[in-house]
């Protein structure tokens, strides 16, 4: 009976591990293959004094999503904002879809999104952490850099002043 618990426990672990190492492959693939995009940052209180070297983020296509005419009390939970992306790598919202949608131009990108409220969406990493003492340098953040695979996921890769550089 104890051979059998501990092969189950050892069987879970494995698995876990497993899934876990999956996941982890998965984002750092995204890093390396997916499609630069810029979000605008939209206001938002810059640090949370609680938490230390934090920034919250609030990205620019939720005050543009609440200025369209989408009902948003029947918006699911999940689907896809569509980006157009200009040459800068600068993201706008061009529409909503529940299923992912087929683009035909490069100038379009699919990205998941998560319905918190009807009112914002969460399309990647929604906070930041950086290092202690470097939070005058990342006031001058104007644009959230995420990278975006062929399936819509994305990764924040970190924070791009006014003139589109990444602030190091």
């Amino acid at each position: 009976m104890k051979n059998k618990r501990n092969i189950v426990i050892v069987i879970t672990l494995v698995l876990f591990g497993i899934f876990f190492l999956c996941a982890v492959r998965g984002k750092e693939d995204t890093i390396k293959e997916g499609k630069l995009v810029l979000l605008p940052l939209a206001p938002v209180d810059p640090r949370s004094l609680i938490q230390g070297d934090y920034m919250q983020l609030n990205y620019a296509i939720n005050e543009q999503l609440r200025a369209t005419q989408i009902d948003r009390e029947n918006l699911h939970k999940r689907g896809y904002i569509i980006l157009g992306v200009n040459q800068q790598q600068v993201g706008s919202f061009q529409g909503i879809s529940q299923e992912f949608p087929t683009v035909k131009e490069d100038s379009l990108l699919p990205i998941k999104y998560f319905n918190w409220d009807g009112f914002s969406l969460a399309v990647g990493a929604e906070s930041y952490f950086f290092q202690e003492k470097k939070d005058t340098l990342y006031d001058k953040a104007k644009y959230g850099g995420l990278r975006v695979d062929q399936h819509g996921n994305s990764v924040l890769i970190g924070l791009y002043d006014e003139d589109l550089k990444l602030i190091e």
